[in-house]
């Protein structure tokens, strides 16, 4: 009996240890998923893992990568500081895992704990923002603020899109030469070392430069030719006609060289080039357009354009919900008549509010609208063993102080020019990356902390099972 009784007693003993470390497990296992990172690919295109694309860029890096990751705790919104610090901190560690001999290094700052190393950071690369990323390689420097780092949708954040801005920063400055825009001189555009508040793009110039672009004045009078390095031209403000021969050079250069050509124009003037824009299905309208009072904004006869296309170009202004204020703006959309659509790709950009009306019917019950006022024509790709087309682009925007010294200041109309510089460039480089859509609950793991968590959970099951095996052999005797 009394030997039945002690077996009972170590049953419950053995079932009461068994749901403690049940318990003990997955209190444990729920503790350290918080803390630590693991990945796990099922499939080449797994979001949780650097793709083949990254993977080849880091392959490539000629020089030492520094990462600064500045981020300024604040505990209104402590909830998102962790989440972008776990998200970009997991992130760092596959780059840095991904590269051998610690090629990249990264160091995280938090700004009010650390506000020396911050002072220092902005003492080195300029006045920097309290939330951002800073790359340097190949004497390059790149700032990302973190907005960059995700999607959002109404306000929430939807998709974690790091991979895609990391290794597209990393593919842009570990380039040998800088991307190299012209802007055409000789029809009274605007100038580059202007400073006039109306008329000047002094500001865009600092900014390209600050984005490793190398920015020139070019004379087709003079030059014969678009140089072979251009990247981008770009006309802003023309005012008198361009000649024929200046027209088939532009012509070449989006035909023949996959150039890339942005008009921004400027006032009601005739600079011949009617006939070009038709021949790419974009129509300029002759009149100029004004707002009533309902759709102006703050400034004397601006527009606020709010209305934008699905397109890579606008992709920022949806997100983040700004506008972008042109001055009186030409209507700039697809010909109506035109049927090219086998060899070209035609997006109008975006449009004005209703109420926007001609010039001289400012205010009137009769204006119209809306009103499309940029539109960008891209050239597919088509190549057989007989043809090769090139994708050249161009883009016409309707308006062109919108990126003067005065009006570039405007969050919306930088992130507008930003936004078509690198569409322009770059094109489709990001195309190969896919967001990770950001879910409540994550299992993150790192390999190594999961080898200890297994030694951990292991233990106490290991001493209770080697307690069995003695009690066991104490018993038999």
């Amino acid at each position: 009996m009394a030997n039945f009784r002690s077996s009972n007693k170590i049953k419950t003993l053995c079932s009461l240890l068994i749901i403690s470390l049940t318990i003990a497990t997955y209190g444990l296992g729920n503790a350290f998923s918080s803390k630590y990172f693991y990945r796990k690919a099922f499939g080449e295109k797994s979001g949780f893992v650097l793709g083949n694309e990254s993977k080849k860029v880091l392959s490539n890096l000629k020089s030492d990568v520094e990462i600064f990751v500045l981020l300024e705790k604040n505990q209104e919104y402590a909830d998102v500081f962790n989440l972008v610090k776990n998200d970009i901190r997991h992130l760092m560690s596959e780059y840095v895992d991904s590269t051998n001999e610690s090629r990249i290094k990264v160091e995280f700052v938090n700004v009010i704990e650390n506000p020396k190393g911050y002072s220092n950071l902005c003492g080195r690369f300029g006045i920097l923002p309290t939330n951002c990323v800073i790359i340097v390689t190949n004497n390059k420097t790149k700032v990302l603020a973190i907005d960059e780092f995700y999607r959002t949708h109404n306000g929430s954040v939807i998709a974690f899109r790091g991979e895609q801005v990391v290794t597209s920063s990393l593919k842009e400055l570990s380039s040998t030469d800088n991307n190299v825009l012209y802007f055409l001189v000789g029809h009274g555009e605007y100038e580059l070392e202007s400073v006039s508040f109306s008329k000047g793009l002094s500001a865009l110039e600092h900014a390209a430069k600050q984005k490793n672009c190398e920015v020139r004045s070019l004379n087709l009078y003079d030059a014969k030719t678009i140089p072979q390095d251009a990247d981008l031209v770009v006309v802003v403000g023309a005012k008198s006609k361009f000649l024929g021969f200046e027209r088939e050079i532009l012509r070449d250069f989006v035909d023949n060289r996959d150039g890339k050509l942005v008009f921004a124009l400027d006032g009601n003037f005739d600079i011949g080039l009617k006939e070009f824009f038709d021949d790419y299905g974009i129509f300029v309208g002759d009149d100029m357009l004004i707002p009533t009072n309902e759709t102006a904004s703050s400034y004397l006869e601006d527009l606020v354009i709010k209305r934008f296309a699905c397109h890579k170009i606008n992709g920022k202004l949806i997100e983040f919900r700004v506008p972008v204020i042109f001055g009186a703006t030409h209507e700039v959309k697809q010909t109506p008549w035109f049927v090219d659509n086998e060899k070209f790709e035609i997006t109008e950009l975006m449009q004005t509010d209703d109420g926007v009306g001609e010039q001289g019917k400012i205010g009137s019950s009769n204006s119209t609208g809306p009103y499309i006022v940029a539109t960008i024509s891209e050239r597919k790709k088509f190549d057989t063993s007989e043809i090769t087309t090139k994708a050249g682009k161009v883009l016409v925007i309707g308006n062109a102080d919108f990126i003067a010294n005065g009006k570039f200041k405007i969050l919306g109309n930088r992130i507008f020019w930003f936004s078509i510089n690198d569409y322009m460039l770059y094109g489709s480089n990001l195309e190969n990356f896919k967001d990770v859509k950001i879910e409540k609950y994550r299992l993150v793991l790192s390999r190594k902390a999961f080898t200890k968590i297994m030694i951990r959970l292991t233990i106490l099951p290991m001493f209770f099972a080697l307690m069995g095996i003695v009690i066991g052999r104490r018993r038999k005797k």
